[in-house]
């Protein structure tokens, strides 16, 4: 019986090494949960981040919304990043300002992290 408990387990891990897609660097923030979310940020300097995107988060980048914008989340948990003209992915860091007297009532700022 245990003979037969260690070969499953054995043919399982086997299964397992050999399905799974080896890791590279340029893939590290690949996720199924990963989108394009830059038409959703508008930029700190833009005149409309007051105004008629005021509800919008804003991104504070040297490249403002030039560049792409990608988000992962899943169960509330996540980040974002962008992506510089070289093809680098640089963190953005993010801060959340309460807009109103509500717990929904807030706006997040993104703050590019050259680093």
């Amino acid at each position: 019986m245990l003979k037969k408990i260690l070969a499953a387990s054995a043919v399982a891990v086997g299964a397992t090494a050999l399905a799974a897609t080896p890791a590279s660097a340029e893939g590290i923030y690949d996720s199924p949960f990963t989108s394009n979310s830059t038409e959703y940020y508008v930029s700190a300097f833009d005149p409309a981040a007051y105004g008629s995107r005021g509800d919008a988060p804003i991104i504070i980048s040297p490249f403002g919304t030039n560049q792409p914008i990608y988000c992962w989340s899943f169960h509330g948990q996540g980040y974002c990043w962008q992506t510089d003209p070289s093809g680098t992915d640089h963190n953005l860091e993010s801060v959340v300002i309460p807009t109103g007297s509500s717990a929904d009532s807030f706006r997040s700022i993104s703050i590019y992290n050259p680093f």
